[in-house]
């Protein structure tokens, strides 16, 4: 996690950089493997000591200021600040993720199996189930990630930007492939 310290109108001491710094990186877990970085600012105005954090992750951003006599004190209360935005942050993304497995759980409950094909003589040609679904409109990578939660190697939606029925597997390698069809 890369952390910039500014310090106005003081001398920033190798005691008050390990220390902010060691207060920061305490929260980097709480964004594990987001693209994390912070930059805090120390300035003095008259004899109030102000501290102001801004933390980023991803997207997002995260501010927190706070002034007092005390240097210390004053990045003790802003980190404080900061720690309450980023567990906040941290839950309700939690409740998403939470909700979200709950609807492809009912997803994949609606699908159901109408029936098998077992009087076929040629094993190539035996139709083992028939599946069927609803298709609403989704972007292509909405599609990925529903097709990645629910486990699937193909995965048919219907394009929310053509309205063309599509379908997406992932290779051996990997890789992703979209099929989609063409005009006649």
């Amino acid at each position: 996690m890369q952390i910039n310290i500014t310090a106005r109108h003081l001398k920033l001491t190798d005691a008050i950089d390990s220390y902010i710094r060691k207060k920061i990186t305490k929260y980097e877990k709480l964004f594990n493997g987001d693209d994390a970085w912070a930059h805090a600012i120390l300035s003095v105005e008259k004899n109030r000591q102000i501290t102001e954090v801004v933390f980023h992750v991803g997207k997002l951003s995260f501010r927190a200021r706070e002034q007092s006599d005390d240097l210390y004190a004053s990045i003790d209360v802003t980190i404080d600040k900061l720690k309450k935005q980023l567990k906040k942050q941290k839950e309700i993304s939690k409740d998403n993720r939470k909700n979200n497995l709950e609807v492809l759980k009912d997803k994949k409950c609606n699908m159901r199996e109408v029936f098998s094909y077992d009087v076929m003589e040629d094993s190539r040609m035996k139709i083992s189930e028939i599946r069927r679904f609803d298709l609403k409109p989704v972007t292509v990578e909405e599609a990925i990630n529903e097709m990645d939660n629910l486990g699937y190697r193909v995965y048919m939606f219907k394009d929310g930007s053509n309205d063309k029925i599509s379908v997406l597997y992932r290779n051996d390698s990997g890789s992703v492939v979209l099929l989609e069809p063409n005009e006649l």
